[in-house]
Formats: structure tokens, sequence, C-alpha cells
């Protein structure tokens, strides 16, 4: 199990928390969250931070590009799946 806090950092520098200690079997899952979040956010220029138990930023991707990551995910490749458009 791995633990992770989600933050959302703004065009203009500022850093929201989203969740703090998320507890998640593996990083498979964490792209998942990404991704829900990601349709969530609606200010152009975010980006979606993953830290790690330690505080460090592990992932850092952009809320455009990881909307589009849903059509890559497993079973999607050529198509969407309608439930991930919702």
């Amino acid at each position: 199990m791995i633990k992770v806090d989600f933050l959302v950092q703004t065009r203009d520098g500022a850093t929201v928390t989203v969740a703090r200690s998320v507890t998640v079997p593996d990083s498979i899952v964490i792209w998942s969250i990404i991704i829900k979040l990601a349709r969530k956010i609606d200010e152009p220029g975010s980006l979606i931070l993953v830290a790690n138990e330690a505080g460090e930023v592990v992932i850092r991707i952009g809320v455009a590009y990881a909307r589009n990551l849903a059509y890559l995910q497993t079973g999607t490749i050529g198509r969407p799946n309608a439930s991930m458009l919702n």
C-alpha cells in the first residue's frame, strides 16, 4: 500500500491540497485518480501534483494532458469508453 497526497497547482503558482494521505494499493490506481481529478479542474494551465509520504512530488502533470490519458487506459486504446467520459 502507498500513501500519497494529491495537490493542484494553479497557473499563478498557488497550490491547493485536494486529498491528503490517500492509501492506494499500487501506482496504477494513482493514475486513475489523476484522470478523475483532471476532469473536475476547470482552470486552464493547472497542474496535478502527487507527493509521497516524505512530501516529495513524484508525479507532476498538466490537467489537459491528464484528461487525454483517459483514452489510453487499458481496454480503450482506439476508442473511448463512455463511462470514462462522464
